[in-house]
């Protein structure tokens, strides 16, 4: 390792504003320092920005740590591992590790606001375990010591873990209804009924992500062989094309007429986005943003679940949690349900593994309770 540092504070302090991970140009795995090894590994997902940053964040303070403690990547034990993992929860000194959330330019900045939870801690670890693996088989590292975690008290391993985060078909309902029965008194509450109506019918009925949702436009509905589909770049720059059903045409008929367009969109409609800004002109591209699409999800579930609570409170509970992504699960999960092919669901979704998809199979653990119920503990 290049860099060596000593255990004062001061020295500590210098370390972590010289460690930077960002994507400099580095070809090959020639890499003759631990912080070059991992900007390569970095480079592996370019394509995917959120991963990217992600897995940045997780990379540098682990080198961060391990470079206060005089280690290399090389030198790390199992023991050390249970340090990091301490360290993660409770990064100390906290004057020195801890700070507000600013940009990393600022003076201020440092790797964390305050210690993880236990949550984000597994994840660091098994981000942390893949780096691990790749620098293996690239012959930069020989031994992985986050293998020698053990799995089950780690639970690094979540390949079998059902995706919990979705809507029952109830909740669904629920959240239709409300949405259905929004004002429409006058042209600011319909334009705004109009546009939630489409939001959440398009997140569910297509299963896409929020990103392939914001960058969409209206020519990426496309009309081939007498059916339509929604063309979609997802992760990693994927190319994909979802079938578009005759509910999702007939909410995007809906939601093209609120905005004075042709009932079908055209091929020239490159410069119309696929949700529109209230301000939306036909002439000029009037898109929304990432966290406009969450903010419009959001507070338009809390009151859903506040309108609930009285008569639902459970689902008034799960509502109120619902996020964007929520949206993809209940897709996937109600297409399952429907008995559509495992494999169908799982191109549908753009999923990568067959294993992925496979956690929104729920019908099994639900006829489970539902047997239990009725034959036991009934007073």
């Amino acid at each position: 390792m290049i860099i060596k540092v000593k255990s004062s504070s001061l020295t500590i302090q210098n370390a972590i504003h010289k460690v930077d991970l960002s994507s400099e140009n580095n070809a090959g795995i020639g890499a003759n320092n631990d912080i070059d090894a991992i900007k390569i590994w970095l480079k592996e997902f370019i394509a995917s920005p959120n991963t990217f940053i992600s897995y940045r964040q997780c990379a540098e303070r682990f080198i961060m740590w391990a470079i206060a403690q005089r280690h290399t990547l090389a030198t790390i034990k199992r023991e050390d591992i249970m340090s990091y993992q301490s360290f993660l929860n409770d990064p100390s000194p906290a004057e020195i590790w801890c700070g507000p959330a600013v940009s990393r330019q600022n003076k201020n900045w440092r790797p964390f606001v305050k210690g993880l939870s236990s949550t984000s801690i597994r994840l660091n670890l098994q981000i942390l375990t893949t780096m691990y693996e790749y620098l293996i088989q690239s012959g930069y590292l020989s031994i992985n010591p986050f293998r020698l975690i053990k799995r089950k008290s780690a639970r690094l391993n979540v390949t079998n873990k059902k995706v919990e985060r979705y809507l029952s078909h109830k909740e669904w309902d629920l959240i239709c209804n409300f949405i259905n029965n929004m004002p429409e008194n006058n042209q600011v509450n319909k334009e705004h009924k109009s546009r939630v109506r489409w939001i959440f019918n398009l997140l569910y009925l297509s299963g896409c992500r929020r990103s392939e949702i914001t960058n969409a436009k209206m020519n990426d509905f496309i009309h081939k062989n007498g059916q339509w589909w929604l063309r979609v770049i997802g992760k990693g720059n994927k190319y994909g094309e979802i079938p578009v059903t005759k509910s999702l045409l007939e909410e995007l008929i809906q939601y093209r007429k609120s905005l004075n367009l042709p009932d079908l969109p055209g091929v020239h409609e490159h410069n119309i986005a696929i949700v529109n800004s209230l301000r939306f002109h036909s002439s000029s591209l009037s898109g929304i943003s990432h966290s406009m699409l969450y903010k419009i999800i959001k507070s338009t579930c809390i009151l859903i679940a506040q309108e609930v609570k009285l008569d639902d409170p459970g689902a008034a509970y799960v509502i109120e949690q619902v996020s964007t992504h929520w949206l993809r699960h209940t897709s996937a999960t109600h297409q399952v349900d429907a008995g559509i092919d495992i494999r169908v669901v799982k191109e549908n979704l753009r999923h990568s593994l067959l294993e992925t998809t496979m956690k929104y199979q729920h019908t099994e653990d639900a006829a489970r309770h539902e047997e239990t119920s009725k034959k036991f503990g009934i007073k």
